[in-house]
């Protein structure tokens, strides 16, 4: 039986706005047309690369039934997976139902942390466990120290969550290769772990991850696609060439200029992007000039 999340590449979407910082839907669709044929396994909606935190509901529904209708429009029917992470069990329930109803797939969950310090390994098996077992979709665990209050979930406590039926993986931003090897250690083998980073995608899948939710296959999904195919095909050194090539680009749309690099590479490379929504600023020019040269580089490289 075929999982509900296949292995491969899943591009973590920018959620893109017009100059009054309004939805921008039709780039949202351009976007998602433009990777369709590219490899990818799956699209994510409402990540930390699409600006959750800065929408309101019903603007999660109107880009959760945009992707849907795209989805359903093209040649492959790939799965949705929504960002539903909130800071209170409820509300994240409510995203989970929401998300469903409209069209996704499966639900991303991000832990709480505003109360950072009662945030134990028992509320957050609590909190977990409760969403799970109200919500119509699968629940993919989202580890991700740097957007919650540098909470990173340990091995015993996604153990004792993979053992619930309706949460079936994880993507791990933190990281850490060898804890992602004891996960995928101690875990059923349907449990799906994913690499959040295109930067240690090679040593994860060494460790036992299945694919990637890499913001950087936005802006070359061939190639995050192809170091995949490269890995399953045992050609490892060409595999460790590319991971080492791509390095320099991830790092630029990630811990160095973030979800304004993210869009500005994307005006660079393939003629829209947009700016981010306030508080967030978009590059200066020396820092468009900067991640220019970084692309290009890249390409370079890859060709």
């Amino acid at each position: 039986m075929q999982s509900i999340l296949p292995s491969g590449v899943y591009p973590p979407l920018p959620t893109f706005f017009d100059d009054q910082e309004e939805l921008d839907l039709a780039t949202l669709r351009r976007h998602m047309r433009r990777l369709e044929d590219s490899g990818i396994a799956g699209y994510v909606l409402m990540g930390s690369n699409g600006e959750a935190v800065h929408l309101t509901d019903d603007e999660r529904i109107q880009l959760i039934t945009t992707a849907k209708e795209v989805v359903k429009s093209g040649e492959h029917g790939v799965p949705i997976v929504v960002g539903c992470g909130a800071q209170s069990t409820r509300v994240t329930i409510t995203h989970c139902q929401q998300a469903a109803q409209h069209g996704a797939d499966v639900a991303l969950v991000l832990p709480p942390s505003y109360y950072r310090g009662q945030m134990n390994s028992q509320a957050l098996i609590t909190h977990y466990r409760a969403v799970a077992d109200q919500s119509s979709i699968p629940i993919l665990l989202y580890n991700m120290p740097a957007s919650a209050a540098g909470i990173d979930l340990d091995v015993a406590t996604i153990a004792a969550l993979a053992e619930h039926p309706n949460i079936i993986g994880l993507k791990d931003s933190a990281g850490n290769i060898v804890k992602i090897a004891q996960i995928v250690d101690s875990v059923p083998a349907s449990f799906r772990v994913f690499a959040g980073s295109a930067s240690f995608f090679l040593p994860a899948l060494v460790a036992g991850s299945v694919g990637t939710i890499a913001a950087l296959a936005n802006i070359f999904p061939h190639e995050v696609c192809l170091l995949q195919a490269l890995f399953e095909a045992g050609e490892f050194e060409e595999a460790r060439e590319l991971q080492a090539r791509i390095i320099p680009a991830n790092a630029a749309v990630t811990t160095t200029y973030g979800v304004s690099g993210l869009k500005a590479a994307l005006a660079l490379t393939a003629g829209y992007g947009g700016k981010p929504r306030l508080p967030l600023l978009p590059l200066a020019a020396q820092e468009c000039e900067t991640l220019a040269q970084i692309l290009a580089a890249t390409l370079v490289d890859v060709e």
